[in-house]
């Protein structure tokens, strides 16, 4: 009977084999496309046999769908130290909305690449990776929802129709990534797009008015 710690071993040693091939196969899909790329590519490019691969996905489309599934758990933890500690003012809601998003940012740029080649590729596979393509963006939405649901209810935040505000602030955000990729909003970095976007959705155009 093998030891704990040999089953650990193996456990581990799965675990990166079944990274290398993701890895291999997001390379893969970025330089070739998903429909030009076979499994005897991923598989080469990882190094292992074709029966490797076939022991951890059953098809190609697996991998693609792992691979989404992966950026997407990626993208989603960034809200965890949100969801752990609600914010309890407005001034903790804006910094740790600017936090989380701009990790957000963060790992989207990080895998810029892979991220674009998933968003372009997802409708071509079959129809339901093009529904788990619109999970994506109302993933974002609901998160956005529940904290300003939240907002609204400890009295920090006007009260709104708060699924359309929060539609608005993801439309809004993936708009300006994607301006900021294709270089269309120049001569500023990233963390600052961010918080001039977070500054935007807290203050909106007006300047402050004195009170009465």
């Amino acid at each position: 009977m093998p030891s704990q710690l040999r089953i650990e071993r193996d456990q581990e040693r799965t675990r990166r084999r079944r990274e290398a091939l993701l890895d291999a196969a997001g390379r893969m899909f970025v330089r070739h496309g998903y429909h030009r790329t076979l499994i005897s590519d991923i598989a080469g490019e990882a190094q292992v046999g074709q029966g490797t691969f076939y022991r951890h996905f059953p098809e190609k489309r697996a991998i693609f769908e792992a691979l989404f599934d992966r950026i997407l758990e990626q993208l989603f933890s960034e809200f965890t130290e949100m969801n752990a500690s609600p914010p309890a003012d407005v001034r903790e809601y804006h910094e740790a909305s600017a936090r989380a998003i701009g990790q957000v940012a963060q790992t989207l740029d990080r895998n810029r690449d892979l991220v674009r080649m998933l968003l372009r590729e997802a409708p071509s596979v079959d129809p339901a990776m093009e529904a788990r393509l619109a999970e994506l963006t109302d993933g974002f939405v609901d998160i956005a929802q529940r904290f300003l649901d939240h907002a609204v209810a400890s009295g920090f935040a006007r009260p709104c129709r708060t699924r359309i505000v929060a539609q608005a602030i993801v439309g809004i955000g993936i708009t300006m990534v994607d301006q900021w990729w294709r270089g269309a909003v120049p001569d500023i970095a990233l963390q600052d797009l961010i918080r001039e976007l977070i500054d935007f959705a807290f203050k909106g155009i007006g300047t402050p008015q004195p009170v009465a």
